[in-house]
């Protein structure tokens, strides 16, 4: 499996605080069977924006280049690629013209979008076609857990409509979040509004980079084959940069 959305480099945002309990992270993801996983720190290291607290592509790149090293003296069969979680904020297009923001695997096709917990921006349809304009095709990260979501699905519906892609967090599907959100869940990928799934791990007891019991139950409900295509077959096209849909 492919981890597109992960925050397993240590010290650098609200993931793993040392080393150890990343590597630890990164055996227990290789144990359920990850392979690749993508780093997505926070753009911002206190996750509100704070531009003096910029998580870098360059501190990014370095952060994932030394834990790869690590990953290979413990042998621990992982990939780490580069990436982050965007928030939608005022200047985010100001930051990609600015080459701010790093990409899914560095390829300038995809990001990590979170979206506003309480309100969707009315300018967010504008950012979005700017983004598509730049060849950016934002994931939406974790719509299930998003208020505004769950009270408005036909917001994210839109946003599909314009080209996004959205990703939901294994654990939500298994009641990690509550039964409501398990039972929103559902109603998504139901509803076909959800292209991929990932861990979103932060660490090892309530956040951990596990997918296998997820896809199980996700496998149920969309057959093996689309389900392996959420955490497989498309992940791999996202980090190759490849076109998806």
């Amino acid at each position: 499996m492919i981890d597109l959305h992960a925050h397993i480099l240590p010290g650098i945002d609200d993931g793993p605080r040392t080393i150890e309990d990343a590597l630890k992270m990164a055996r227990l993801a290789v144990a359920d069977g990850i392979t690749t996983m993508v780093a997505t720190p926070h753009l911002f290291r206190r996750k509100s924006v704070e531009f003096s607290e910029l998580n870098s592509p360059d501190n990014i790149r370095q952060a994932v280049a030394l834990f790869n090293e690590r990953l290979a003296e413990e042998q621990i069969e992982l990939t780490v690629l580069p990436g982050c979680e965007v928030p939608l904020f005022v200047d985010i297009i100001r930051f990609f013209d600015e080459q701010k923001i790093i990409t899914i695997n560095d390829t300038g096709r995809y990001i990590c979008l979170e979206m506003p917990d309480t309100v969707i921006p009315p300018a967010t349809d504008n950012i979005i076609f700017e983004l598509n304009s730049r060849g950016i095709t934002p994931i939406i990260t974790h719509p299930e857990r998003n208020v505004v979501f769950y009270e408005m699905p036909d917001k994210l519906r839109r946003f599909v409509s314009l080209g996004c892609l959205a990703q939901i967090t294994a654990l939500s599907l298994i009641r990690g979040f509550g039964w409501g959100v398990a039972r929103f869940t559902k109603r998504l990928v139901r509803e076909g509004l959800i292209h991929l799934m990932a861990t979103d791990a932060h660490n090892l007891t309530k956040r951990p980079p596990v997918m296998g019991s997820a896809l199980k139950k996700l496998s149920k409900r969309v057959g093996e084959r689309h389900a392996l295509d959420m955490v497989e077959t498309l992940p791999e096209r996202i980090i190759r940069g490849e076109q998806v849909g």
